[in-house]
């Protein structure tokens, strides 16, 4: 048996999904694991998705898993040093099992998890291990080589060695923004991955001499332009703060700088350009050409910080809940001011892909409702979502929409 075996992160749902843009055909193995039946170079393939920390390259199908099944795959490696992922809960990594694969070897070396029955990336690259990944599907175990890791320090740096932060201006980590601005390209198979979209790119395709256009109307300190100019578009980013912009600038030409000089294969390069406007997000029509924007892709405000404060967490409130449904009244005629005006702005068949609010106090939720609810009076098409994000006892949780405007070219 062939193809490949993608281990999703975090954030399964949203990592599929993602996945699902680029092989719409991949088949859902578990919520942590798609398998893609095709022949693929994982090295683009891991650089290119945010929602996916390992690719495996399915080399052995067996209706019975022994250690002398896993040895005898073992024994092909000059590396001596190895590991097991099992993503299944039908096969538990145990010392003894290893034991035996161990016994079955002239010498070797094995890493246990630390963890339940799956080794994180960072270990397998750290202990440049020979990781095998398990999994099970119709009664079949699958087993893959590990062929490509996420560069988890490539990803940190630019998380937390940007120059400019500000926890109330976004929190979408850049591999969540990565996973939305890839959310926003065309179907496949308009897109090439080596091809920055040139070949065959839809939206916009007039305009096929400069790469695609996205904009982040809220774009904050700029993590969402940052990780879809790493992967060719041009962006544009607009905020209603003179300071937020500044430090979005900043944050873009460290980017720019780091590109440069080329310190991780894990960034693809920069072939876009970007620029910043001060702009109302409900109002960035009058300072953008009518239907020259391909994609929107944006974490918009998402109420006030003091609501999501230790006080109303712990109080759950009358009052708190009643700060929260006036919230919600004003989010939605923001949200709906914003589409109204985006329509002007993008390209018949554009995207928007955004993160709306859902708020849990006291064991009730309360979501910008009327939003989704309007969105086809308002011209636009939900082509996916809701996808939840948000941590454990968040009190402000992130649901991700796929809209797309009505008309194609």
């Amino acid at each position: 048996m062939s193809g490949y075996l993608f281990i999703f992160g975090n954030t399964p749902q949203l990592s599929h999904a993602e996945l699902s843009v680029f092989f719409p055909s991949n088949r859902l193995i578990t919520s942590d694991v798609a398998f893609v039946d095709q022949d693929l170079d994982p090295a683009t393939w891991i650089n290119r998705l945010g929602g996916t920390v390992k690719i495996a390259k399915v080399t052995a199908e067996y209706l019975a898993l022994t250690p002398e099944e896993i040895a005898s795959l073992l024994k092909k490696s000059d590396n001596r040093t190895f590991g097991l992922s099992s993503y299944t809960k039908k096969f538990s990594i145990t010392p003894s099992f290893l034991r035996d694969v161990k016994y079955l070897l002239v010498s070797a070396r094995f890493v246990l998890p630390k963890v339940g029955d799956t080794l994180s990336s960072v270990v397998v690259a750290k202990e440049k291990l020979v990781e095998l990944v398990i999994v099970e599907e119709g009664g079949r175990w699958l087993v893959g080589r590990t062929v490509a890791i996420q560069d988890f320090g490539s990803w940190n740096r630019r998380d937390y060695g940007r120059p400019s932060v500000d926890p109330k201006a976004g929190m979408l980590p850049p591999k969540v923004a990565r996973m939305a601005a890839n959310l926003a390209i065309p179907a496949i198979p308009a897109f090439e991955p080596g091809s920055n979209f040139k070949k065959g790119w839809i939206p916009g395709q007039a305009r096929n001499d400069i790469n695609p256009i996205l904009l982040d109307p809220f774009c904050g300190m700029g993590t969402i332009l940052a990780e879809a100019l790493l992967i060719g578009w041009t962006v544009i980013g607009s905020d209603n703060s003179d300071e937020t912009i500044v430090k979005a600038g900043k944050n873009l030409e460290w980017l720019t700088m780091l590109d440069s000089r080329n310190q991780s294969p894990s960034i693809p390069g920069i072939v876009g350009s970007w620029k910043l406007l001060l702009s109302d997000a409900t109002h960035i029509s009058e300072k953008i050409p009518p239907e020259s924007i391909d994609a929107i892709v944006t974490e918009p405000f998402l109420g006030s910080t003091e609501i999501g404060d230790k006080r109303s967490r712990q109080g759950g409130t009358s009052d708190t809940q009643e700060k929260v449904k006036n919230t919600i009244k004003g989010l939605e005629k923001l949200y709906i001011g914003c589409l109204k005006d985006w329509k002007k702005i993008l390209v018949p068949g554009g995207k928007v892909v955004i993160a709306l609010p859902e708020y849990a106090i006291s064991g009730k939720t309360y979501f910008v409702k009327k939003v989704i609810d309007r969105c086809e009076s308002l011209g636009y098409t939900v082509l996916l979502g809701p996808i939840d994000y948000f941590r454990p006892q968040a009190m402000v949780r992130r649901k991700f929409f796929v809209l797309q405007k009505y008309g194609t070219h």
